[in-house]
């Protein structure tokens, strides 16, 4: 039904819009004629000064200047004219030589003298005191010429109080103001007070470009801020001209008869339709996404109400995101069982390299004991150190929760305290110094990294001395670089070494092995030796697990 009615009200809405414009219209022609019927009097007058002054100066022209009995012409003029306050002749030196009064009397300093001078044209000027009659007037001169020498000017003086059909006069409608220009834009006359006259003027547009030789309208904002019709006649075109303005019209029964029923019936329909629309899909819309953030929140999965009302639609939806729900909740629980048994048996694969890997430590131990000569119990030493190191990753591996990353610092401590005390095998002293940051590494790289580290501690030991001071350090440390990156180091001083040369002769499988395990944890080994340290540290980056690198051999190039 609201979609049957928008047509109509779309009808109405453009009916009422081209009613409006007519009204509109209509009211701008009746300012006009309402402007031009109010400014009639005053029209009148003004041209019959203007006419009297072409007159005047054609005489004081003809007569070559003013002569002897001059004032009797100005003041028969005046008397005859009722609404004439007063005619005379300025000379160009502004000193009133013919008058109907006042003759003789020094206009330099009024309003009319600098103007004539300056423009020497015929024009009509308004003052609010009158330099001769003390009241406000309109004044019509006209310059007067003897051959092409400008010999002074011809002025009649209109008092507001003597025009007739001026505005503010009966007859003139209620809310109708009017305010005669001339061309330069001075206000002649008004209704109004003239320090309330700019409130009535139009925003922007100054009075000199309302100037015009035919009459027209517009609408605009007065300087009050109030939205009015303006419309512009000439009075006399070219020289005077009025503009009258009054409020627009704001909406009355006869602009919203037309439109109001269409536009009830239409609001009426859109409120029936959307409490149609809430009542039968809008309400389980939203319940039905409530139950899908409760399923997301909680896996719990609540049907929509199995109400007679419900669409068949809905039904039909809620019925699918239910089964979709159920297999949701069955795959998840089904792939969490997998997980916990893929946990259990890579746990159980750990324990059990552990411990094979501890039967092998164990099966070498026996050999050590059994060897006869100490580079043989030596080496067998080296490899059971390095059997224990793997295992001991295995061991951190099974025991942690996730079965996924091994702390490298913990891993390290441990180790580095076997090797240590295994290869602290005389009575020596040293001052041992560690430190750990917590580094979280993955198998593939934590054992390259134990296995290398106790191979450059085994070093360390078995090249150590002590210095001329009688000091002798070992100092390990794992300390975190960067965003991901981490450093070990190892310093040993070096001096009076402990054993002697023939007993640490080495046949470099040592240093082979550091570089092939610094290539599988993927650092960077930098040596610094003096003659009273040995400094080793690797730089090296916590890589991410590879399956597909997983189980390489160890290259020691």
């Amino acid at each position: 039904m609201a979609v049957a009615l928008m047509p109509i009200g779309a009808i109405a809405v453009w009916q009422a819009v081209q009613i409006a414009a007519e009204q509109q219209a209509n009211a701008e022609t009746a300012l006009l004629t309402a402007t031009a019927e109010a400014a009639s009097g005053e029209a009148l007058a003004i041209a019959s000064a203007s006419g009297a002054v072409a007159t005047l100066a054609a005489h004081v022209a003809a007569d070559g200047g003013p002569v002897a009995d001059c004032s009797d012409m100005f003041r028969n003029v005046v008397r005859d004219t009722p609404q004439f306050s007063f005619a005379g002749f300025v000379d160009e030196a502004g000193v009133l030589r013919c008058a109907s009064s006042d003759v003789g009397r020094d206009l330099t300093g009024g309003l009319l003298y600098p103007v004539m001078d300056r423009d020497r044209t015929p024009m009509v000027l308004a003052s609010g005191f009158g330099s001769i009659s003390g009241t406000s007037v309109i004044v019509s001169a006209a310059p007067v010429h003897v051959g092409t020498e400008y010999i002074g000017f011809v002025a009649v003086s209109v008092p507001h109080s003597r025009i007739f059909g001026i505005p503010g006069a009966a007859g003139m409608e209620q809310d109708l103001n009017i305010v005669t220009f001339n061309t330069d834009g001075s206000v002649l006359s008004s209704d109004r007070e003239f320090a309330e006259i700019e409130g009535v003027l139009p925003v922007g547009r100054p009075l000199p470009t309302l100037v015009s030789t035919r009459q027209f309208s517009f609408t605009s904002y007065s300087e009050d801020g109030e939205e009015r019709v303006f419309a512009v006649v000439p009075i006399i075109p070219g020289v005077v001209h009025a503009l009258g303005s009054r409020p627009v019209d704001t909406l009355g029964w006869d602009r919203l008869s037309p439109v109001i029923f269409p536009v009830l019936m239409l609001a009426v329909g859109l409120i029936v339709a959307f409490g149609a629309v809430n009542a039968l899909v809008i309400r389980y819309i939203r319940k039905l996404k409530d139950n899908l953030n409760e399923f997301a929140r909680s896996r719990r999965i609540v049907p929509l109400s199995t109400k007679p009302g419900l669409a068949q639609e809905l039904v039909e939806i809620d019925e699918t995101w239910t089964d979709l729900a159920t297999h949701l909740v069955q795959e998840e629980a089904e792939l969490e069982n997998m997980v916990h048994e893929k946990n259990v048996l890579l746990k159980e694969v750990h324990h059990r390299v552990k411990n094979n890997l501890q039967l092998i430590a164990s099966i070498v131990n026996l050999k050590i004991r059994r060897a006869t000569s100490p580079e043989a119990r030596r080496s067998l030493k080296e490899v059971q150190m390095r059997v224990m190191s793997i295992a001991a990753v295995h061991r951190a591996l099974y025991s942690e929760p996730t079965s996924g990353r091994v702390r490298a610092d913990e891993l390290l401590q441990s180790v580095i305290d076997s090797t240590i005390s295994a290869g602290l095998t005389d009575d020596r002293t040293i001052d041992l110094q560690q430190s750990y940051s917590p580094v979280l590494l993955y198998p593939d790289q934590a054992v390259p990294l134990l296995l290398m580290a106790s191979e450059a501690v085994t070093n360390a030991l078995k090249y150590m001395g002590r210095l001329d001071n009688g000091d002798a350090s070992l100092t390990i440390s794992l300390t975190i670089e960067g965003e991901n990156k981490a450093m070990l180091r190892i310093v040993n001083t070096r001096g009076t070494p402990f054993l002697p040369p023939d007993q640490v002769l080495g046949s470099g499988l040592g240093r082979s092995l550091i570089a092939g395990f610094a290539t599988q944890v993927g650092g960077t080994v930098e040596l610094d030796v003096t003659d009273d340290y040995y400094d080793f540290h690797l730089t090296f980056e916590a890589a991410v697990f590879d399956p597909s690198t997983a189980g390489g051999e160890l290259s020691l190039g």
